[in-house]
């Protein structure tokens, strides 16, 4: 079951292994589904080229080249159909990966604007919800990692610009919220040294807003009883008449 040349009973080369579709737009999303979906299935060299093509007179060739087939079905029907005659030719799974790669993984500056824009612009409504409006955020936050990936690199600077990067996204994110209700949690989130993540800042806001809420709805039923005891008064006033 380990071996990359195994596959299931389940296995169906009709089936799609991801739930979203290449439209051309949405690659990146895309491309990071499938390579995990290969992956579970241990079928992910056959895309990235660590399992080498095989020739007929090789021992395995008949193997490689089921799975091979197998993958590359997977991967052409987890596109738009209108894309299936123009990547149906290819002859391995890698060659349509490359193909699709070449023609979709280039950077959408179009795109990118309008996300930085939408960010920009955003602004948290009161009768939105924490939640509700931070995955809307995140939402915007995530396809735009996507669409302009931060380089690959494990030196130091590199982990201090994802530092950089995460500390815009909350200085964003803490900008896009109303201010009168949650003014006293931002500013000391913005006081504390390193901030915290995204994450973690959206957990302070969330318990922030619950006790905005509490507080609201126990000042709500104080009025509402007081006016309950005005009335009460006054109607008993009434009843006894003048005196």
């Amino acid at each position: 079951p380990n071996s990359p040349f195994y596959l299931r009973p389940s296995d169906n080369p009709g089936t799609p292994l991801v739930v979203v579709f290449l439209d051309g737009d949405n690659y990146r999303t895309w491309a990071r589904s499938m390579s995990m979906a290969l992956r579970v299935k241990t079928k992910l060299g056959f895309i990235d080229g660590s399992i080498k093509r095989l020739t007929s007179h090789k021992a395995d060739y008949l193997n490689w080249e089921k799975v091979d087939s197998m993958v590359m079905a997977w991967i052409i029907n987890s596109t738009n159909p209108s894309l299936h005659r123009s990547i149906s030719n290819a002859t391995t799974g890698r060659d349509v990966w490359l193909d699709l790669e070449e023609r979709f993984a280039q950077t959408n500056a179009p795109r990118i604007h309008q996300l930085w824009r939408s960010l920009c612009l955003m602004e948290q409504e009161h009768d939105t919800s924490m939640t509700k409006f931070y995955t809307k955020f995140k939402t915007l936050i995530d396809e735009l990692n996507e669409q302009h990936p931060l380089p690959e690199c494990t030196c130091r600077a590199s982990k201090e610009l994802i530092q950089r990067e995460e500390d815009h996204h909350v200085h964003l994110f803490l900008g896009c919220l109303d201010n009168e209700r949650f003014a006293h949690v931002k500013a000391t989130i913005l006081n504390t040294d390193p901030l915290p993540s995204l994450r973690h800042t959206f957990n302070f806001i969330l318990r922030e807003e619950a006790r905005f809420t509490a507080e609201k709805e126990k000042n709500n039923k104080v009025e509402s009883g007081s006016r309950s005891i005005h009335f009460a008064l006054a109607n008993r006033k009434g009843e006894m008449g003048p005196t």
